[in-house]
């Protein structure tokens, strides 16, 4: 429909329950030439026109098909006020009685013949689709398990002895990912912060980094790690007398987006994780009596 539009008089129409139409199927000037229109999802910046509708004068989008424009969206404050008539468009439906939405001036570029260029969106939370972007560059990212290792080595430890726990310094750092959809994109950035350890034996080691690997050619007395643990009894009781070590990097994940306001901190997310088993021995005394 098209109106005359003053913000605060459409904050009265809220309670008019329409479809949610990603497609405005008149021209700006009541019916000069048919059913053109500009197909654009909520908060996309790149949107089709279906063109060669019947009365179409011609242009650049005449004789059937689609072309691709540009729009940008303009979030108006509710004090805003239009002085033009403009097409309007709502998507969604409010959720909860005092949902408001978000109101947008519309623009599009270029205009073809017969073709919507500008109108005004009221936009409400459930219709945008930026978060399923975000999602979808998330469930990119290759949080890929790491490559472990422990001293003493061999997949050998000793009970009261600590063990050293390590992980591949090369994957320790940021891993991003980019998704698109209807012209919105979306990048996911995950930074390591800690690596969690099972050990096998009902505990679990939190390192705040990915481990100091154990360098054989220094004097112990000259090492030392922030990043071990040490068992207390053997693995005789274990699947296969060996306690299975899962190792497995926590990242923070945020998102940012571009053709859409969005983004933020999804929190920590649990890469993939590796199992490496371990052979837990005691160091056995033996009392050798005096000639």
């Amino acid at each position: 429909m098209h109106t005359r539009v003053t913000l605060s008089l459409i904050a009265a129409a809220l309670g008019i329950m329409a479809a949610s139409p990603a497609v405005l199927a008149e021209d700006p000037g009541g019916g000069q030439g048919g059913s053109t229109g500009v197909s654009c999802a909520p908060l996309s910046t790149t949107c089709t026109v279906s063109a060669g509708s019947p009365g179409s004068q011609g242009g650049s989008g005449s004789g059937g098909g689609t072309t691709t424009v540009t729009c940008t969206w303009q979030p108006l404050s509710a004090l805003t006020t239009l002085d033009e008539t403009l097409p309007f468009v709502p998507y969604g439906q409010p959720t909860t009685p005092d949902e408001t939405g978000q109101y947008y001036l519309v623009t599009c570029s270029p205009v073809l013949d017969d073709v919507v260029g500008q109108w005004l969106a009221l936009v409400y939370a459930d219709d945008v689709t930026a978060p399923t972007v975000g999602q979808l560059a998330v469930s990119e990212l290759n949080l890929a398990a790491p490559t472990v290792s422990t001293a003493p080595s061999g997949g050998k430890a000793i009970v009261n002895l600590e063990s050293w726990l390590w992980i591949d310094s090369a994957q320790w750092q940021p891993i991003t990912a980019k998704a698109a959809v209807d012209g919105i994109s979306a990048t996911a950035t995950a930074i390591p912060v800690s690596v969690v350890w099972d050990m096998g034996d009902g505990n679990q080691v939190i390192c705040n980094g990915p481990g100091v690997a154990y360098n054989t050619n220094i004097p112990d007395q000259d090492e030392s790690t922030n990043c071990g643990y040490t068992y207390q009894e053997t693995s005789a009781n274990g699947p296969d007398q060996q306690f299975p070590i899962t190792t497995a990097i926590e990242y923070d994940v945020t998102w940012t987006s571009v053709g859409v306001a969005g983004g933020g901190d999804l929190g920590i997310i649990l890469g993939a994780s590796t199992t490496t088993p371990v052979t837990v021995d005691e160091i056995g005394t033996v009392t050798v009596p005096n000639p």
